[in-house]
């Protein structure tokens, strides 16, 4: 049995620790590999983290003695010493969430230490070789989502909200898209806060229409997979790595970058009839059964169980 140790610093819920969460869940599925977590000492242990009811898994946070394969995302570099970094006598693998791992100086030191490099998005890879000073091979795990732990999709005549807006990331547009919408007569549920994941799938599941607003540059963004997947129609403007499952006029409506051009695309979504979207959300849906997380399990775990053989390989 192999041992995969991860290492997380949780101190609030973020996509990011959910999707390690994921990672660790495949190790655990299989028959050949069991997985342990480090914490550091600050970590928060709410309900909120993933690993609340796995406490049996955790080890101390300076014992590597165990591990025959580092598990890394992001900033968990930090959790190895300088010589570890630079030579590891186990195969690491660093899962590569987004863009600032090649943009940020704190993040990019890493990227010359030998590694099997695991990118959500095929953009990520893109990036990822593009940077020219990675050491180990790069290989692209399209993100998944837990098509599981969906609410079922409702019908479009049982959707009692015509639109939600998902601005966290840029909450002053939303309120001013969500204003506008509301005063045309829609029914819209505006998201500018972090809320209860449990609670916004269930609404994303009764909205005919979702409006995504996320960072210009994102490395997969995983909320506008889970609105197909939940039958809604989709307007999400490009972020990168969206690129590959968002498809204007074909799965989404991807308007440019703006204010007036999102309101457009939202009234268009909204205006339409069913028989009109219907092409656009079947697109959507297939899209989003394809990238499911027994997908990504099922890649990931053939990696892993070449491990050996691709950190040999130069």
């Amino acid at each position: 049995m192999s041992i995969v140790v991860f290492h997380r610093n949780f101190q609030r819920f973020q996509g990011g620790h959910l999707k390690v969460f994921h990672y660790f869940e495949h190790v655990r599925s299989s028959p050949s590999h069991d997985a342990r977590i480090r914490f550091t000492p600050d970590s928060v242990w709410t309900a909120s983290n993933p690993w609340c009811g796995l406490r049996e898994t955790v080890i101390d946070s300076g014992d590597t003695s165990l591990a025959d394969v580092l598990f890394l995302s992001g900033p968990d570099w930090r959790s190895l010493e300088p010589d570890v970094r630079a030579s590891s006598a186990v195969p690491i693998v660093n899962l590569i969430q987004g863009f600032r791992d090649t943009r940020l100086v704190a993040m990019r030191k890493f990227l010359p230490h030998r590694a099997i490099r695991l990118c959500v998005s095929p953009e990520i890879q893109e990036t990822v070789e593009g940077a020219g000073i990675v050491e180990g091979p790069v290989i692209t795990v399209p993100a998944g989502i837990d098509l599981e732990c969906l609410p079922p999709p409702r019908p479009a005549e049982e959707r009692d909200l015509d639109c939600i807006v998902l601005g966290t990331k840029h909450p002053n547009l939303a309120r001013s898209i969500a204003g506008r919408l509301s005063s045309s007569g829609y029914r819209v549920m505006l998201v500018d806060h972090p809320v209860r994941r449990d609670a916004l799938l269930d609404a994303m599941a009764r909205a005919r229409v979702t409006v995504h607003l996320p960072h210009p540059r994102e490395g997969a963004y995983l909320p506008a997979l889970e609105s197909m997947a939940l039958g809604a129609v989709v307007v999400c403007p490009d972020c990168v790595g969206n690129r590959s499952f968002c498809r204007d006029g074909e799965t989404c409506l991807m308007p440019a970058r703006g204010k007036r051009a999102i309101l457009e695309s939202a009234r268009v979504a909204l205006s339409a009839s069913a028989d009109e979207l219907k092409p656009m959300r079947a697109s959507a849906y297939q899209e989003s059964r394809a990238r499911s997380l027994t997908a990504e399990r099922r890649r990931f775990l053939e990696i892993l169980d070449d491990v050996h053989e691709l950190w040999a390989a130069r």
